[in-house]
């Protein structure tokens, strides 16, 4: 009896163990090198981290929490093992009400329908399913309104059909563009081709290739079967081994076009950090606050600790940009077309960044010590009194959140975040020059709307006269600096245009509003000589607010609620 007791221990402990395998099964395995491997996506080369990580921001919106340590394992269980998959609700509803929808679909029981109102997700399997798609017909047919939501969530299952090979199952791993093009010279400079491609090129063209290149295809091609083969056995060592000869076999493929590991070493930190976008934000509140303790107590220490947080966070900001600007750099061969400041993620970055230098250098004095030694004129005294770092460490922690967290909000890389390139079109130096000076003054718009909220708070709450005059007179500086430097940058945008679409000026509805912004700031400073007496800066301190609207609109809404030439940026 004793041993009867032993050998069913014995057993149901086996039994644990195996599942304990087969639930950690992803976590088991050492996947550090499969996200270092590189593939061609878009366009743009980049890491298996970053592909998977924007694939299951655009299917998921990340709604899901998967049994997996990263995304990248995630996206490869997905590809080697997909009935896991298929009935999983993966595919994430943005529209709200169109949730509603599924409650009138009879062939859903109600505990479903309300789950799916809430929760937003639905499987693959239920979308392609007969009915689902008759009954998203019959809605199209009644409410055209529904059409947009309909096809988000179709480009959103074609996604993850690929991934799931949906409906046959065939597995294609290799199906994504793993390997570069032999003569490339660098990593965007010729199509990359897919394992099978590639095997089917060296068959119809077998003269002309290196033996290195010719071996490490048909390597490729074998390690691709082995891991399929020990994925599905859930074999921890020969996963692990399959994967590290993978990498190693495509980096030895062409090495001059294959992204060093230098590069796709810090592409997977950068990835982490979020892009830089939380750890900078986090240090700019932390300087805003110190800045607003000493500018109420004058505390010294606060003030030296604000200058120290605000240095540090501008050191990881600029970091965040350069480490961007390398990564485009040893894509395109090219540090000039490599520039971050493109897409409305890095000109957000770039004002954001701009707007804290410009901060430090106002708080310091450094522009009043040089006027004053030129001209012998010296400005109202401003600088260190945390008023301008307090402004700028603001700007920057809210243009670091709104990076961050766009993407969660809409579910998509719709600012750009992923790294990737323009049109050749659109490369030259003046788009450097327009872009810098007008994202630069939106910098300094933002910092008004910090400057303008505080004077009008500060008025309601305390009439400090004192202080009031110094924020007024901080906000007058900043709205003169934005007022020119935006009218610069509209100048340079239009030679920009007449170089790269043959004319200065065509009321495209980007043009248009960027020229109603300059003339709402055009009001705003010329106010201040209509206006008088104690009337004035209130004035001038909620037109602020208000401009900071309009520029707003002009920067991101034109963008996605007009179509223009400038809708890609």
């Amino acid at each position: 009896m004793n041993m009867m007791k032993i050998i069913i221990c014995i057993a149901l402990g086996l039994f644990a163990v195996g599942n304990v395998r087969a639930e950690t099964f992803l976590h088991q395995l050492d996947l550090i090198p499969i996200r270092t491997l590189s593939l061609q996506h878009n366009q743009t080369v980049k890491t298996f981290d970053t592909y998977a990580r924007d694939l299951l921001l655009h299917i998921n919106a990340n709604k899901t929490r998967f049994d997996a340590p990263t995304p990248a394992a995630v996206v490869l269980d997905m590809i080697l093992n997909p009935q896991k998959y298929l009935d999983q609700n993966i595919i994430y509803i943005r529209n709200k009400p169109f949730r509603e929808d599924f409650k009138t679909l009879s062939f859903i029981d109600p505990a479903e329908q309300e789950r799916i109102l809430t929760q937003g997700t639905i499987s693959l399997r239920f979308w392609m399913s007969p009915q689902t798609q008759e009954a998203m017909s019959r809605l199209l047919a009644r409410s055209t309104i529904k059409a947009k939501a309909i096809n988000e969530i179709n480009g959103q299952a074609f996604m993850l059909g690929q991934l799931l090979d949906y409906p046959d199952f065939r597995r294609s791993f290799v199906q994504q563009a793993f390997i570069p093009a032999e003569e490339a010279r660098y990593p965007n400079e010729k199509p990359w081709l897919s394992i099978p491609d590639a095997v089917q090129h060296l068959v119809a063209h077998p003269q002309g290739h290196s033996q290195q290149y010719v071996s490490g295809v048909n390597q490729m091609s074998d390690l691709v079967a082995r891991l399929q083969k020990s994925w599905d056995i859930q074999d921890v060592p020969e996963t692990n081994r399959v994967i590290k000869e993978l990498v190693r076999v495509a980096e030895g493929l062409n090495p001059s076009a294959y992204p060093s590991s230098t590069k796709r070493s810090f592409e997977l930190r950068y990835n982490s950090l979020a892009r830089f976008t939380w750890p900078g934000a986090a240090i700019y509140f932390s300087s805003a606050v110190f800045f607003l303790i000493y500018f109420r107590t004058e505390l010294r220490w606060t003030y030296v600790v604000g200058w120290v947080l605000s240095v540090v966070g501008l050191a990881v900001h600029t970091t965040s940009i350069g480490i961007r600007w390398w990564l485009v750099e040893k894509s395109v061969g090219n540090w000039f077309e490599a520039i971050p400041i493109k897409n409305q993620f890095e000109s957000v970055m770039f004002a954001a960044w701009f707007g804290s230098v410009v901060a430090l250098v106002l708080e310091s004095g450094v522009i009043n010590s040089l006027v004053k030694r030129l001209t012998g004129f010296e400005f109202k005294k401003l600088h260190g009194m945390g008023l301008f770092g307090c402004a700028g460490a603001v700007v920057g922690m809210l243009a670091l959140i709104a990076l961050f967290v766009t993407p969660y909000v809409t579910g998509s890389d719709i600012i750009g975040g992923s790294i990737r390139q323009n049109a050749g079109i659109l490369m030259t130096y003046w788009l450097y020059i327009h872009v810098t000076l007008v994202v630069a003054s939106y910098a300094l718009i933002g910092m008004t709307l910090v400057l303008g909220l505080w004077y009008f708070i500060q008025y309601l709450v305390n009439r400090d006269a004192k202080i009031l005059q110094t924020i007024d007179a901080a906000n007058l500086t900043m709205l003169q600096l934005a007022f020119w430097i935006l009218g610069i940058g509209i100048i340079a945008g239009a030679l920009w245009a007449d170089v790269s679409w043959g004319r200065p000026w065509g009321w495209d509805p980007k043009e248009t509003f960027a020229l109603i912004t300059w003339i709402v700031y055009l009001i705003i400073v010329h106010v201040r000589f209509v206006t008088s007496g104690e009337k004035r800066a209130l004035v001038t301190s909620i037109l602020s607010v208000i401009g900071f609207g309009v520029m707003m609109f002009n920067w991101i809404g034109v963008n996605f609620f007009l179509v223009g030439l400038h809708s890609y940026a």
